[in-house]
């Protein structure tokens, strides 16, 4: 059959015409013609409501399809734009076989490894002002920080820095505990602020040496520049050569101080001036990554001068503390022994 029709609902609706016609025909004749016509005009309204509802589930149906398109282009538009935003922290390290901590604040370990320039690159992208960065600086290491203003941080061995992969529009904050030296990029719109268990201090652009070690012993030393230092209520401005702490009472005081061994550390030599035997291999055991044993304790309040290099180890340390002739030291099994 060459015009065969094969679309039912056309066929039905053929149907429904040859049935209204023999209808017609037969009015006026037959009682039932006019439930007949009712009924033909129910079926092609119930007809005309479904091909409504087609079209308009079709019409969904395109703009679902519409806006999942725009939001996965938008989605992936922001990714990408993201990721051209964000510059990956970059950690300097004297030795690339440093097991140096570099993790989120809720502990995800970040990926990093050491390149050619002995450097630290954290590899993975975090979220804008979701996660802070943590850096944790085991005993016996030091690290240099490039923070993504520009600014650097030399980190002291056991010590933490913790900041964001990004610093928002109106400061720019970070954590410490432990000991580091801060070189400020200066920017007058965004101040810097470092925040510790017991001091905040703010600079603009600057040079400075905290000790944060949540103890009566904290201090800020200004090497340039100037900063306002705050702690339960006070505030304090110290300048260059000066270095606020606390008084045996607990109360912010400002004092004339060398910057030397604030500076001195940073650059790579262990120095001590006036200082007590005893605080001085203590510093000198963390520097190392080891142990002392005091088995001669009489002379351990001795203030000492001492210089030495770093990259001279602990066994040349330990050599330069017995050319002062004051005690006896050796280095054995990761322990210093004072005799």
């Amino acid at each position: 059959m060459d015009n065969e029709i094969k679309d039912i609902d056309t066929i039905e609706n053929l149907k429904d015409l040859m049935a209204l016609a023999q209808a017609a025909d037969m009015k006026g004749r037959n009682d039932d013609v006019e439930q007949r016509l009712q009924q033909f005009y129910r079926k092609q309204k119930a007809k005309k409501a479904k091909a409504r509802l087609w079209r308009i589930t079709m019409a969904a149906a395109a703009c679902l399809a519409l806006i999942l398109t725009l939001s996965i282009w938008k989605g992936t538009a922001d990714d990408e734009t993201l990721l051209k935003e964000q510059q990956p922290i970059v950690f300097n390290i004297a030795k690339p076989k440093a097991n140096i901590m570099v993790r989120t604040e809720k502990g995800k370990k970040l990926q990093a490894m050491p390149n050619n320039n002995e450097e630290l690159l954290v590899a993975e992208v975090l979220p804008v002002e979701t996660e802070r960065v943590v850096v944790d600086v085991p005993q016996g290491e030091k690290l240099t920080i490039a923070l993504p203003d520009g600014s650097k941080v030399y980190m002291h061995a056991g010590s933490s820095l913790k900041f964001p992969s990004r610093f928002s529009d109106t400061i720019r904050l970070v954590e410490l505990k432990g000991e580091a030296y801060f070189v400020v990029a200066k920017n007058p719109d965004k101040p810097f602020v470092v925040r510790t268990a017991t001091l905040q201090t703010k600079v603009l652009g600057t040079e400075f040496n905290i000790v944060a070690e949540g103890t009566p012993f904290d201090n800020v030393s200004l090497v340039s520049g100037s900063v306002r230092v705050s702690a339960g209520g006070e505030r304090r401005i110290i300048k260059p050569g000066q270095q606020l702490g606390f008084s045996t009472e607990g109360k912010l005081t400002v004092m004339e101080v060398d910057i030397t061994p604030y500076t001195s550390w940073r650059d790579g030599y262990i120095y001590f001036d006036n200082v007590t035997l005893k605080d001085a291999l203590l510093d000198i055991a963390k520097e190392f990554n080891c142990n002392v044993e005091f088995k001669h304790q009489k002379l351990l309040d001795t203030k000492v001068h001492f210089v030495a290099n770093r990259s001279d180890g602990i066994k040349g340390v330990v050599e330069g503390l017995n050319m002062m002739n004051i005690i006896n030291v050796e280095y054995k099994g990761n322990m210093i022994v004072v005799f």
